[in-house]
Parts: structure tokens; C-alpha cells; sequence
């Protein structure tokens, strides 16, 4: 008889460690187990097995308890290494999350510990006997003569139903199941497809190899040639036989790489989010089999099941998608330093504009900065800036400048595209009355809702909820709503209405809400389809089309209003990013930024292409206001819809904490979300270890409690509500 330790799913701390359970037989460790929790049909992952020779009264005595049998063992090899699983106890302890949330957050959805998961798919396949004694006709004989063994059923069934179910019957063909197979192909290097370093390339490709240093930062301008050098790394890497992972930041960037990737190397893992449960799994399988050598994937491919990884890259690192939003509250950049300490593998961070804690690093000395300082075809776009203040005083649209439409002119009887950048989508940002001043809220958050016009509805952009537009206003029932800015949408209406023939192609969340819908309008736009290309963020980064001469950029320091210590880092990340898009190959480029306040630093920066004035100046403000990286924050939120048990909650957290030896804030009360408020209580110190090692206990103690509000923790968050 065995003893098995299981961690079985839950969503809350208080029940934050394994339970033990009977088995008769010994299963794998690292295999998941069905089992019965709670009086109900569990899923439970298998961390430690002891054999023991104690009867079950015996067990009861000593445990206190009778001890349950599992129901069945459901993997026959395990889900996870065990590297994986002590990378999850890292994750839990950094980001003071269940254990069991952090293994599920590393798995496909076919392994998760989860009684929902599903299974991979399967396939029906053939094994051929010969039964003595039984004769066949001719037709049957010719028919079970061209059967293969292992074949799948359906290509029998597909020449004949009726002789495939006989033959089934009489015993020459037996049925079995297994998990669908994909194609397996192996590693080749394709040399021929490689371009020619140029000197800065080469100059930067060498040091990496040459150094004694395990952690790089790569800054390079954009244009530079980041993804060149990526490859050439990737193919030395893959010559010692080691393993490569490429992160990219989201799924707007990965068709291009993925594409630049299979023009050098055949059989690479692709691992992101537009992949469905079944291709996930089947990644996954992959790698975890050695079956491919390189990933490119997103933030999740950092938790993929490698054996021998050699080199991690992580492309445009400054990225919040790297960030996750929901519990385990984590941030790829860390965990990809940490998979590359465990594997003693060489990490890679490249933007081209850094991070502001990792590139301080990198002048320290931590890690070895390499630079790219110069374009390929050496020529920055031109970039031109246009004060909003006097186009709205001489009578010009706020959404299209005069110059933006002249510079768009040129570029459509050119021939050459557009991008036009506006981080909201939407018709209308804001419905407010003029009569009572009231802004329409969605009734489940506290958040502004959006007018869509072709559709003539509002939407709540943060929970998702519809509304019908009012012919009225709900407050005063005065026919006095008036429209406040402009989203896509908008932007949209107004380029086909000046510039009727052009093929215009929106790319935001609404227009990208299908599988596959990012990738199509991308391809569409390489080929030349799309004249002007209107987007949120998603189209800010990495995007590289030789065609586009032209990026205008609407509302530019709409996002430096935003009272949080974070919002100059995003906004200028934005625009360069943005700015990088335009003249990359030979043509040359122009950028029009359209803002109010163009002598803010941050577009000065902008302007100059200057990231590290832009760096000497932020870093300035961040010493004097002790924000990060000169210190570290944690966030704790408490949610709940149940407004006694919330403020419960919280007198009891503020009792707990009222003593500790560490800075923080009163609770603020911050945007409520789908119904539920939430408070926030901001804690800082310049040792995070400090951090953790105070609040983990407290955490998880008052988890234990029983009927606490939902708590999550967010870990130096890039922005704070």
C-alpha cells in the first residue's frame, strides 16, 4: 500500500498544501491522480510517494483521520519534470500564490490539475489478425489485403463501412485508441537563408559569445537588426545541441517571427495564445519529448517542459504583456532569468527601449550591455511634431492634422502604406450630458462606456457588458448627450470619408476578436492589400514592412495623464515603438506625432529618438518620488461583492499589518469591477525579500481563516489604479 501526497485544485490559500491518500498500486511522481475532495470528483497532481506497511485502522490512529482512496491514477507518465515542479514553488513563494494555481498556469489545459481539463484528442486505429478457420470472399480478401496495420479506421471505413464492420466481426481487425499523432520532423539548419552580419551586428554577436557573463541586455534602435543577430545565436546554440526558446511580447508580433524563424530552421514549436487546446498540448508533447530544439512562443513558453536549454531570448523585454494580470500574478522576464540560472543557460533581453531596472543593470555592470546603434539602412524616420492647441484654434480636426492628411496623400499616390496609431478603440470614448454633466458609467464597474457606432451600442471596455444607446440622458432625461473624443472607429469613418479610395483596415480588439483575425490582416497587409492600417497598441511593436513610409500618431501624450509613476515609461515605450514602424527598408520615412503638450519631455525624447536622455531624465524623477527601480512595490487587493465580509476583511488585514517594519499606505478604495469593489494597499521597500518574508505569513494565515475576501498581489505592478 502507498501514500500518496496530492495537491489537489483549489483557488484559495487556505488550502494550500498536499493531502495524503491511499493506493494500491504505485503511481508515477508528477502524474495527477482522480480523487475525492470535499464530497466531490477532484483532480490532483502526485508530488511525493512513501510505501508503507501500517494498516488503514493504524493510519487513522496516526493521522487523526481516516485516510480516502484515490478513484484512479490518470497519466502513465508524468505531467511535468522536476525542475517544472520546483519552478512552481519558486513562482508561489515570489508571488505568495497557491501552488496549485502556479502549476496550472505552467500546464496545457489537457494536463492541468483540474476535474475540467478534457483530454487530447483521439484517433481510432487498426491491428490486422489472420483467424484460422474463418474464410473471406474475394472482395474481402482484396479489401483486408490493403489494410496497413496501425492504420487509422476512418481510411478503412472511407473505402467500404460495410466490409471494414465485417471484418471487425470476424475477428481481422481490432480496434484501439491512442492520442492523435502529429507530424515529427527534426532540426535542420538552413545557412543558405542567413543574411551577412553587418559590422555592428557581428561586433555585438562575438562579445555575447566571448563573455564570461550568463544574463545580456541587447539595446538596439529599432531597425537595427535584433532579430538577425537572434538567429545567428539561435544557430550556434543549436550546433552545441542545445535548446532555444525565443519570447516574443504578443500575438500581434509572432506570425513575422515565426516566419522569419522557418526561413532558417525547419521543425520549431510554436507556443501562444491563438493556438487551441489540442495544439497546445501537442507543443507541448514536443518539447517535453525533445522532438524540436526551438520555441518561439509568448509569455507562457517559459514554463515548457525543457531538458537541456542552452539559450533564452526575449525580444522587446520592456513589454507589459510579459506581465500576467490574473493569480499567479507573474512577470516572464523573472522567471525566464530563473529557468536560465536552473538550466546554467545564457539569457538574451533586447528592446529598444529597456526596461528601466534591467537596463540600470546593464550599466552596472550585472549584465553585459551589447548595443545596436545604428539602422540597417541607416536612415531614422523623420519625425514631425504637430501642436494639437493651434490645428484646433485654426479650425483643423483633431483626429487627421492638415499635415497628416497631406503626408497620407503623398504616401497613397505613391503607392507606399500607412499606419495610424490611437490606443482606444471605440466610436467615442465618453457619452456625457451637457445638461447635468453626468458621464454614462456601466453599472457593474466604474468605468466610462464606449460608444460603437456601427453597431449604435455602448460597451464597457474593462467587463465586456452592452448597453442600448439612451435616446435620453438617464439622469436628468434631457436629450442633451454629446460625444467626448474619438476611438478607432472614428478614426476609421474619418480617413474613408477623405480618403475614399483607400483600403482601410482597422486592428483592435474588436476586429481581432476571432481566432487567427491577427494574423490574416497581417498577411493581408504584406501583401500590399491594406493601404492605412489603423490600430491600438497592437500594431506599435515589432511590425517591420518595407512599404511603410508613414506613421501618424494621434493623441499622443493622451497617456501621460494618467496619475500613475508608470505613465511616462508606457507613453514613451508607445511612441518609439510606434515611431520605429515607419521607412525601415529603403524608402525613407516620416512620423507625425499629434499632441497638446509637445514640450513634455517625453515627446521631446521622442522627437530626438533619444531613449537614454529620455532614461537620465525618468531615472531623475524616480530617485526623488522613491518609486522603482530605487525601491519596490506591492499591491494587494482585496475584492469582494459582499460588503460586510469586504470590510471585514480589511479591518482584519490593517490589525495584522498595522506593526510590521515596512512602509505602507492607507486602503484606497479603487475601481469597482463586474459588480465586485476592490481596495488596494500599497506596501514598499527597497528589499523585496523584506517584502515577502513579511507579508507570506500574514497572507496565509488570514487565507486559512475562512470566509476572507479575495486577495491578490501584484509584485512592483507596472501600473497602479
Amino acid at each position: 500500500m502507498y501514500l500518496l501526497e496530492i495537491y489537489v485544485t483549489n483557488s484559495a490559500l487556505a488550502i494550500d498544501h498536499p493531502f495524503t491518500y491511499l493506493s494500491n498500486e504505485k503511481p508515477e511522481l508528477y502524474t495527477r491522480a482522480e480523487v475525492s475532495f470535499a464530497n466531490s470528483r477532484n483532480v490532483g497532481l502526485i508530488t511525493a510517494i512513501r510505501e508503507t506497511e501500517k494498516s488503514e485502522a493504524e493510519l487513522e490512529e496516526e493521522y487523526g483521520y481516516r485516510l480516502l482512496w484515490i478513484e484512479k491514477i490518470l497519466d502513465n507518465t508524468p505531467v511535468l519534470t522536476e525542475d517544472l515542479f520546483a519552478l512552481a514553488q519558486w513562482l508561489s513563494k515570489t508571488t505568495i500564490s497557491p501552488l496549485v494555481a502556479c502549476l496550472n498556469v505552467m500546464l496545457p489545459k489537457y494536463l492541468k490539475t483540474d476535474k475540467n481539463s478534457g483530454s487530447p484528442n483521439l484517433e481510432t486505429l487498426i491491428r490486422l489478425h489472420k483467424p484460422e478457420g474463418i474464410k473471406l470472399t474475394p472482395k474481402q480478401e482484396a479489401f483486408y489485403a490493403s489494410l496497413k496495420e496501425d492504420q487509422p479506421v476512418s481510411e478503412a471505413r472511407k473505402v467500404s463501412v460495410s466490409m471494414t464492420k465485417t471484418l471487425i466481426e470476424k475477428g481481422f481487425i481490432e480496434l484501439y485508441t491512442k492520442e492523435k499523432s502529429y507530424e515529427k520532423t527534426y532540426t535542420e539548419i538552413r545557412d543558405h537563408a542567413f543574411k551577412q552580419l553587418t559590422p555592428s551586428q557581428q561586433e555585438a554577436f562575438h562579445a555575447f559569445l566571448s563573455s564570461d557573463k550568463k544574463t545580456h541586455y541587447l539595446y538596439g534602435v529599432t531597425g537595427s537588426g535584433k532579430t538577425e543577430l537572434y538567429l545567428h545565436l539561435t544557430r550556434e546554440y543549436l550546433k552545441k545541441k542545445k535548446q532555444v526558446l525565443i519570447l516574443v511580447p504578443e500575438i500581434a508580433l509572432t506570425p513575422q517571427m515565426i516566419e522569419r524563424v522557418k526561413e532558417r530552421f525547419n521543425n520549431v514549436a510554436f507556443y501562444h495564445s491563438e493556438l487551441n487546446d489540442q495544439q497546445r498540448y501537442e507543443q507541448y508533447q514536443r518539447v517535453a519529448k525533445r522532438e524540436t530544439d526551438i520555441v518561439v512562443g509568448t509569455r507562457s513558453s517559459v514554463f515548457l517542459p525543457f531538458s537541456d536549454l542552452g539559450l533564452i531570448i526575449m525580444d522587446e523585454e520592456h513589454d507589459s504583456s510579459y506581465v500576467q494580470d490574473n493569480v499567479p500574478c507573474y512577470d516572464a522576464r523573472k522567471a525566464a532569468l530563473k529557468r536560465a540560472y536552473d538550466f546554467k543557460a545564457d539569457l538574451l533581453y533586447a528592446s529598444a527601449t529597456p526596461s528601466l531596472e534591467l537596463y540600470t543593470r546593464a550599466l552596472k555592470g550585472e549584465y553585459q550591455l551589447l548595443t545596436l546603434p545604428e539602422r540597417i539602412n541607416h536612415t531614422l524616420p523623420e519625425i514631425i511634431p504637430v501642436d494639437l492647441n493651434r490645428e484646433v484654434r485654426r479650425g483643423y480636426s483633431p483626429i487627421l492634422s492638415s499635415l497628416l492628411k497631406q503626408e497620407m496623400q503623398k504616401a497613397l499616390d505613391n503607392g507606399k502604406q500607412t499606419i495610424i496609431l490611437l490606443n482606444r478603440r471605440g466610436y467615442a470614448p465618453i457619452i456625457k450630458c451637457s445638461s447635468c454633466k453626468q458621464t454614462l458609467m456601466c453599472e457593474d464597474c466604474d468605468t466610462a462606456l464606449t460608444y460603437h457606432n456601427d453597431e449604435k451600442l455602448l460597451k464597457c471596455h474593462q467587463c465586456g457588458r452592452i448597453y442600448p444607446m439612451p435616446k435620453e440622458c438617464p439622469y436628468c432625461h434631457k436629450n442633451t448627450l454629446v460625444y467626448y473624443g474619438f476611438g478607432t472607429k472614428r478614426v476609421e469613418e474619418e480617413i474613408l470619408h477623405t480618403f475614399p479610395k483607400a483600403r482601410v483596415q482597422r486592428m483592435d480588439r474588436d476586429s481581432t476578436s476571432r481566432r487567427g483575425s491577427h494574423q490574416a490582416i497581417l498577411e493581408r497587409f504584406a501583401r500590399k492589400e491594406i493601404d492605412v492600417l489603423i490600430g491600438t497598441q497592437m500594431i506599435a511593436k515589432g511590425l517591420d514592412y518595407p512599404d511603410v513610409t508613414l506613421v501618424g500618431i494621434l493623441n499622443a501624450d493622451a497617456g501621460l495623464m494618467h496619475q500613475d509613476y508608470n505613465s511616462s515609461k508606457t507613453t514613451f515605450d508607445l511612441l518609439m515603438q510606434a515611431s520605429g514602424r515607419s521607412g525601415r527598408a529603403d524608402s525613407s520615412g516620416k512620423v507625425i506625432i499629434q499632441a497638446f503638450d509637445v514640450d513634455h519631455y517625453v515627446i521631446k525624447a521622442v522627437l530626438a529618438q533619444d531613449y537614454p536622455s529620455f532614461y537620465n531624465t525618468e531615472m531623475k524623477y524616480r530617485y526623488l518620488s522613491k518609486y522603482p527601480p530605487y525601491t519596490h512595490f506591492l499591491a494587494l487587493y482585496l475584492t469582494d461583492r459582499n460588503d460586510t465580509r469586504l470590510e471585514r476583511s480589511l479591518a482584519t488585514l490593517e490589525d495584522k499589518i498595522k506593526d510590521i517594519d515596512i512602509r505602507h499606505y492607507r486602503p484606497l478604495e479603487v475601481a469597482k469591477r463586474m459588480k465586485e469593489r476592490r481596495f488596494r494597499i500599497l506596501f514598499t521597500d527597497v528589499s523585496l525579500k523584506k517584502i515577502l518574508d513579511t507579508l507570506q505569513p500574514i497572507v496565509r494565515g488570514l487565507s486559512e481563516k475562512g470566509n476572507f475576501s479575495r486577495m491578490k498581489i501584484e509584485i512592483d505592478p507596472l501600473y497602479l489604479e
